[in-house]
């Protein structure tokens, strides 16, 4: 297979970012995205103590079993022995002499093993950056669970890092470089950014771990840094915020602070206590201006790194959003609508992530058992939804498509054959059962009629459309129905909304409203009338 771009990593990557259940539910989404652009064959990822993934290719689609380390807990031992034969008899069929075996790790600790058969076997050198960039990912992720559990069990709260950004992946990517030492680190950020997340993962991977985790509000700190130091001896001191520290105790922090440099600086083995400081302040111009200690920016700036704001992590949003309903208690999938996905995609959240959970617990609170639609938005969280916006950015003929919108249309595009370019590059199973749906929208199609069409297992067509196009097909289909209407709506040759729904597949006029007013924002006649005033 020919890799057309250094970014493949990257893309692969991006492509799976969405919201997913736990980590088995992860891994097996990346292993199956790494086969759809290898020449794999079969393959293995193991978590050390925990299970392991196994991956065979059939056809034309790839068959998985996750095999526990500790099968049987519970059963007989006569059972238990056979589940245990038939388990490593499982996992030496996904094995070869001539397999690539690449170790999982995170900050030089053993996480687990990438074990893949390619055909032919040799990789390419492109094929074998990619499976390097792969393992070293698949480490990264790893260690956020570990992290969370880490973080449940010493400090009472679960601290987990959520989404696939590049911005995200570029911020874990310094945050296990700097977990294997003990230099100093000092957090950028503005406010409700994942400061402390990452300030306990670096406590959490690195050598002062099992010692305490003390973390010190520096806008309310509280007795000084002698007593702060002392409480956090032989572990981590975390310095939330630490440009709101009252300017005499900035000026008494260094003076705690000198003999661990010195230790660093000449590489002794052990300073008493890591510091961590975050900040939303740029330090160096408030130490220009003489509002911040310089001898304090001195002792604190070693490593640095910025959190970046949702703003810039807009592909994290969902998984974000649904991780907030699981937080309080809810089913995502039972409150979760593309329209709060879009307009939470295109609100820039100035307090970030406080923010973002503060409001998608409001709304789910309010909506009770309902999923979380336009008007409770409007209702509740009036600042996501602009005035002038309902699921659209402005109105009329022109109004330009919010994101999650504007991804959608692409696809709509390709199947209807609007992008033969883009057509052309897709797996030909996906591309049949694109234009399968473009061409005949209106009639019931399932996801075994479109795989029986392209030739592929219904499993591994719907594969395709979650990872390719980001959707299953039935919410494509949906999509297509809808732009179809639309157009029909603003046809010289006017309709009634029922003969339009029945036009486009739609047998229930009410299905087809709330579908309507859920992809477009407005109800059919309110799209009809506002289009005709453009």
């Amino acid at each position: 297979m020919a890799f057309s771009s250094d970014n493949i990593g990257d893309e692969l990557l991006d492509s799976i970012n969405r919201p997913f259940r736990d980590l088995p539910d992860l891994l097996e989404a990346l292993m199956r995205a790494l086969a759809a652009r290898t020449r794999l064959v079969a393959g293995s990822l193991s978590v050390e103590g925990r299970a392991t993934l196994l991956l065979r290719r059939t056809g034309y689609e790839f068959v998985s079993e996750w095999i526990d380390e500790e099968p049987g807990g519970g059963e007989k031992p006569g059972r238990r022995k056979r589940a245990e034969r038939r388990e490593a008899e499982a996992v030496a069929a996904t094995r070869s002499a001539g397999d690539m075996v690449l170790p999982i790790s995170y900050a030089e600790t053993p996480l687990g093993e990438l074990r893949l058969r390619l055909d032919p076997p040799a990789p390419s050198e492109a094929e074998r950056g990619l499976l390097s960039y792969f393992a070293r990912h698949c480490g990264l992720l790893i260690n956020r669970y570990h992290v969370r559990n880490w973080s449940q069990r010493r400090l009472g709260r679960p601290l987990l890092l959520i989404g696939l950004s590049k911005a995200l992946r570029d911020l874990e990517a310094f945050v296990e470089i700097s977990a294997r030492g003990r230099l100093p680190v000092l957090l950028r950020g503005e406010f409700g950014t994942e400061k402390a997340q990452v300030a306990a993962t670096i406590h959490c991977c690195g050598p002062t771990s099992n010692g305490p985790f003390v973390q010190v509000d520096c806008a309310v700190p509280g007795n000084g840094p002698a007593e702060w130091m002392e409480r956090a001896q032989g572990g981590t001191l975390f310095l939330g915020d630490i440009d709101e520290l009252d300017p005499r105790l900035q000026r008494q922090l260094p003076q705690f602070m000198p003999s661990q440099l010195h230790q660093w600086l000449q590489g002794t083995r052990g300073a008493p206590v890591r510091i961590i400081a975050s900040t939303t302040a740029d330090l160096h111009q408030r130490a220009r201006e003489g509002l911040f200690s310089r001898s304090l920016l001195a002792e604190l700036d070693f490593l640095s790194a910025t959190i970046p704001p949702l703003r810039d992590r807009p592909g994290d949003i969902e998984a974000l959003i649904c991780h907030a309903l699981e937080q309080n208690g809810y089913r995502p999938e039972e409150k979760r609508t593309d329209a709060l996905v879009d307009f939470c995609g295109t609100y820039d959240w100035p307090e970030n992530l406080f923010e973002l959970e503060r409001t998608v617990a409001r709304l789910a609170v309010l909506t009770e058992k309902r999923p979380i639609g336009v008007d409770d938005m409007r209702r509740h969280a009036p600042a996501i939804v602009p005035a002038g916006r309902s699921g659209w950015i402005g109105s009329g003929p022109r109004r330009r498509p919010s994101a999650a919108e504007a991804a959608a249309d692409h696809w709509v595009r390709c199947a209807t054959g609007g992008e033969p370019a883009a057509l052309a590059s897709l797996h030909h199973a996906l591309r049949k059962a694109l234009l399968k749906l473009g061409s005949h929208y209106e009639e019931p199609i399932s996801l075994g009629q479109l795989a029986r069409e392209a030739g592929v297992s219904p499993s591994h067509l719907g594969f395709l459309f979650r990872t390719v196009v980001g959707m299953p097909f039935k919410v494509l289909l949906g999509h297509i129905r809808i732009r179809k209407a639309r157009e029909l709506l603003t046809a010289d040759t006017p309709r009634n909304i029922t003969q339009v729904a029945m036009s486009v597949g739609f047998s229930d006029l009410s299905h087809f409203e709330k579908s309507f007013r859920r992809i477009v924002g407005e109800s059919p006649r309110e799209y009809r009338r506002n289009a005709s005033l453009h």
